[in-house]
């Protein structure tokens, strides 16, 4: 019985601290801003997208060069991302797709896909970003995407 008020509360807790979500246009435009900014590392921009306690997950796998761990705040992932733009963005095709009934971008090079970047927005601006770039999870998303 302990057990499952423990688990309620928690779900209450966690429900409490979700951020209301945006529409599917304004995510759509954070996200246009967010490409744009990232692609050129454009430092300011990008903090102006991102919300304060942003954090950026990356999935690789252990196989694609992505970190390992979260990176955390507005100004740390700001910076890393204007770090890695140089090295991740040129000759970059990106295509924007639905993942998660949301706005999402599928980013490829000479055709083949590299990265999905899903990303979630509130009022406060881009909360998390989450890049999927681990083949055995983007293979069979691209795959989906052309039955």
């Amino acid at each position: 019985m302990n057990a499952r008020q423990l688990v309620s509360r928690a779900r209450k807790r966690l429900g409490a601290e979700r951020k209301e979500r945006v529409s599917s246009a304004a995510h759509r435009r954070l996200l246009e801003g967010f490409l744009s900014a990232a692609r050129t590392g454009d430092l300011s921009t990008l903090e102006d997208l991102l919300a304060s306690d942003v954090v950026s997950y990356s999935d690789g796998g252990g196989i694609r060069g992505a970190s390992r761990i979260p990176v955390i705040g507005r100004g740390r992932v700001s910076r890393y991302l204007a770090a890695f733009a140089p090295r991740f963005w040129p000759d970059a095709e990106t295509r924007f797709v639905q993942a998660n009934s949301r706005p999402a971008v599928l980013i490829a090079r000479d055709g083949a896909p590299v990265a999905l970047l899903c990303v979630d927005v509130s009022d406060a601006g881009i909360d998390r970003l989450m890049w999927v770039m681990n083949p055995a999870k983007l293979t069979p998303y691209v795959l989906s995407l052309e039955a």
